[in-house]
């Protein structure tokens, strides 16, 4: 298969989905599915910056707890 042919099947898939008559309880269920993938990414990066933050904070490094996130010295 050729390059040609994979953009053709997929421009061919998302021209059907695009032209599908969709349901109401379709679109709800993508939106909610959409909505709970963003929020569980929302919380993972509020988590990483959480555990970043404590880890400046309990460093013994002094150089790491001294050049701290909006500290100036």
């Amino acid at each position: 298969m050729t390059v040609d042919g994979i953009i053709y099947r997929l421009s061919e898939f998302f021209s059907w989905l695009y032209y599908r008559r969709w349901e109401r309880w379709e679109i709800l269920a993508i939106a909610s599915v959409a909505l709970v993938i963003l929020l569980l990414m929302v919380r993972a990066h509020l988590k990483v910056a959480a555990n970043a933050r404590r880890f400046r904070e309990r460093s013994p490094i002094v150089g790491v707890r001294m050049a701290g996130h909006g500290k100036r010295h």
